[in-house]
């Protein structure tokens, strides 16, 4: 099985295993922030925000709170499936027996080049300056040096070993299902 299509798959189960209260809460967060149509308009062109329809853009622009609907939903699966971002196929693998106990396809295609957090050694953030400032969601650490995270990168790395992420505040925010995911240096 291609790997986008593991995604698609793996995002429509999560997807209908969600409550509305999540749905609305991942919309709200991502996708239901701009002031304008324009900006939409603008973050669709540069791509950093997916494509919708215009119907959704106007939507989107007049109402202050995200709205469940169909085309909404599929800004949901879109958000669930760049979780899957860098992932191994063998996590996919992974994801799908928990779907479907028979499932015994390989996943197969090329894991998005993904770059190494300095901290945990994991393959878990944008590659080269893409990473920059990008949070590891293995070890709560921030690509950008000491100063956004407080702390030296030593202190980071004896943590991490101690606790599982940078410090015992942070493993709140580390994914549980991190040192599964993703490739280790």
């Amino acid at each position: 099985m291609e790997r986008n299509e593991a995604k698609k798959i793996i995002a429509n189960y999560e997807l209908n295993q969600m409550s509305d209260n999540d749905k609305i809460d991942i919309l709200e967060r991502n996708y239901w922030f701009f002031d304008s149509k324009e900006d939409i308009i603008e973050a669709i062109a540069d791509e950093s925000y997916p494509k919708i329809s215009n119907h959704l853009i106007d939507l989107i622009s007049v109402t202050s709170k995200p709205v469940l609907n169909e085309e909404s939903e599929s800004l949901i699966l879109d958000f669930i499936k760049d979780g899957f971002y860098f992932v191994s196929n063998s996590y996919l693998e992974f994801k799908l027996i928990e779907i479907n106990q028979n499932f015994t396809d390989k996943v197969i295609g090329e894991v998005e080049k993904a770059g190494l957090c300095p901290c945990c050694e994991y393959y878990s953030i944008g590659y080269g300056e893409d990473g920059f400032y990008d949070i590891c969601p293995v070890c709560f650490w921030e690509n950008g040096g000491n100063g956004p995270n407080h702390m030296t990168l030593e202190e980071a790395k004896l943590n991490f070993g101690k606790f599982g992420a940078i410090n015992k505040n942070s493993l709140d925010f580390v994914d549980v299902e991190g040192r599964k995911k993703y490739a280790k240096e």
